[in-house]
């Protein structure tokens, strides 16, 4: 069968991208890597206003979604100055700024719509593919047994042949850092209310997803001397940084998860476009990973129904250039401005931690930076900042 995508992957975001083209009619064929499926049960990630919409419009039962936490108010600080300046970004009442979702409940939600769509058909690769290109379309090869034909072929995993294949160009580095991922549970003190804590050796962010349940998520330099503690010490740790303001904490567990960053200088190449993690990975110290792999979809799926309706096939190369000419500044501006400000914030140059702080004073008393930036993380028209 010919189809008008393959979509190869196996995260959030090429589940995303298989429903979005399918719900517009497209025919998809989703191919699953099983080779490098985990299982990451502990993870979470945030979803903005703009992301939970565009996913409730594309999914069959979105309601699940509403038994978690509704996150109306950000926190951060420095950790490195006593009584160091804070800021909070806040939506308009009755409006939140998103929401913290276990990943595992994203996952299942979009593993049950992907099973009903007729327009997708999933398959499954476990040891390896290869892609063959032909006049007007692309072709890949499963496991050595089966091909299947489409305009266009979607990347969404770090696949080593086929990125190779497609000249891929990116800009890489080993982050030299480790994050931990930690559930905890506890009596908090303030709902609805996620906070992040610049500390010396990396930000600490607090994420609730429930009324009395949240991740912790702490990235770390590899040499800290904090990925040797033990339980009891690393609970010791976080409450001494969140329990006069949040309440105690308990460590239920505890994962982690080495960090790399990864900017494709490009999202195409010839019949080939690519998406998730495999576009851009990004620090985790602004939450917009899959946020900003969300508007990449949302974005793809509005330029090509642009172009069908003009009367030209799916694999139109002026539709990949102009997808991906508007999403260069905003992916460019998260994934190397994550990076410099991580360098800033944890570094123990006390100039730069006084130079720091002073930018939060500034930036707290400036609503209309404030409103900028909430109204570019969360996808929302109408907000304010305290």
């Amino acid at each position: 069968m010919n189809y008008d995508f393959i979509i190869y992957g196996g995260g959030i975001s090429s589940e995303i991208a298989a429903l979005a083209l399918a719900k517009n009619n497209f025919k998809v064929c989703y191919v699953k890597n099983q080779t490098t499926q985990k299982t990451e049960s502990n993870l979470v990630t945030f979803l903005s206003s703009g992301s939970i919409n565009y996913l409730c419009s594309i999914i069959d039962d979105p309601l699940e979604f509403n038994k978690f936490t509704d996150i109306e108010k950000i926190s951060c600080r420095l950790a490195s100055i006593k009584d160091g300046s804070s800021i909070t970004f806040d939506n308009e009442p009755n409006s939140t700024m998103g929401k913290i979702l276990p990943n595992k409940i994203i996952s299942g939600q979009l593993a049950s719509s992907l099973k009903e769509n007729k327009n997708i058909d999933t398959l499954f690769k476990t040891k390896s593919i290869r892609k063959e290109t032909h006049s007007n379309k692309v072709s890949i090869v499963i496991d050595e047994q089966k091909e299947i034909f489409a305009r266009v072929l979607i990347l969404s995993v770090n696949d080593e042949n086929l990125l190779e294949q497609n000249n891929i160009k990116f800009i890489s580095q080993d982050l030299e850092q480790t994050a931990f991922s930690i559930n905890v549970k506890g009596e908090f003190k303030k709902q609805n209310h996620a906070f992040q804590i610049f500390t010396s050796s990396g930000p600490l962010a607090f994420l609730p997803y429930t009324h009395n349940q949240a991740s912790l998520v702490w990235s770390l330099k590899n040499d800290s001397k904090e990925l040797n503690y033990e339980k009891s010490e690393l609970e010791s740790k976080v409450n001494d940084y969140f329990e006069k303001e949040i309440g105690a904490l308990k460590i239920e567990n505890i994962e982690t998860h080495k960090l790399n960053f990864l900017y494709a200088k490009k999202l195409y190449h010839g019949n080939t476009v690519l998406m998730g993690n495999i576009a851009h990975n990004i620090h985790p110290i602004a939450g917009q990973g899959l946020n900003l792999s969300i508007k990449d979809i949302s974005l793809f799926v509005e330029v090509i129904l642009k172009y069908t309706s003009l009367g030209y096939e799916v694999n139109n190369r002026m539709a990949f250039k102009e997808f991906d000419q508007l999403r260069k500044i905003d992916n460019a501006a998260y994934s190397f401005g994550t990076l410099a400000l991580d360098k800033i914030l944890k570094s123990k140059n006390s100039f730069l931690s006084v130079f720091a702080n002073m930018g939060i004073k500034i930036l707290d008393k400036n609503n209309f930076l404030k409103r900028k930036i909430i109204k570019n993380a969360t996808g929302v028209e109408n907000f304010k900042a305290l």
